[in-house]
């Protein structure tokens, strides 16, 4: 599923869901439970992208609970990914979620400013292909570690 962005470029979300999937791979939490809670600030095509995606994948190890939620709830998320249109709401909220160990993902660009520790963007100099920018200041901050896999392939924010 592609969707375009305000200057006519697209988004793969199957292809952001498999980055997804690898950024939680890669990531550890201060404390895990072996279920994953990701929410969804918003409507985004990532998350049916991202549900078709996790039920093919059996990891003995974790599952996954995936919900739309309201600001209100993201505090109990493991995950948050912020959809476009959500971005206000979650300026919004960002104060209170900042030093909570949840991976904040969004799908707009330049968004460390804001508490996210992870933004997607669409890389012109590189044949319009879907890239991610990385805060890990905002990881260290919210106590998460980032594995190497993703910080190799990520441009690095401040």
């Amino acid at each position: 599923m592609y969707c375009s962005n305000s200057f006519g470029q697209q988004y793969d979300y199957s292809e952001n869901a498999a980055f997804i999937f690898n950024f939680v791979r890669y990531t550890e939490w201060p404390s895990k439970n072996n279920t994953i809670q990701i929410g969804i600030l918003g409507n985004t095509p990532v998350e049916e992208e991202l549900r078709k995606l996790l039920a093919k994948k059996k990891n003995s190890t974790n599952t996954y609970s995936i919900k739309n939620v309201p600001p209100s709830e993201a505090k109990n998320c493991d995950v948050l990914i912020v959809g476009q249109s959500s971005n206000d709401a979650y300026k919004k909220i960002n104060t209170a979620l900042k030093t909570l160990p949840i991976l904040v993902i969004t799908e707009k660009e330049n968004q460390s400013r804001f508490g996210a520790c992870i933004s997607f963007y669409i890389d012109e100099e590189n044949d319009f292909k879907t890239s991610y920018q990385l805060s890990l200041r905002n990881c260290k901050i919210r106590k998460l570690n980032i594995g190497n896999p993703i910080q190799i392939n990520a441009a690095l924010i401040r």
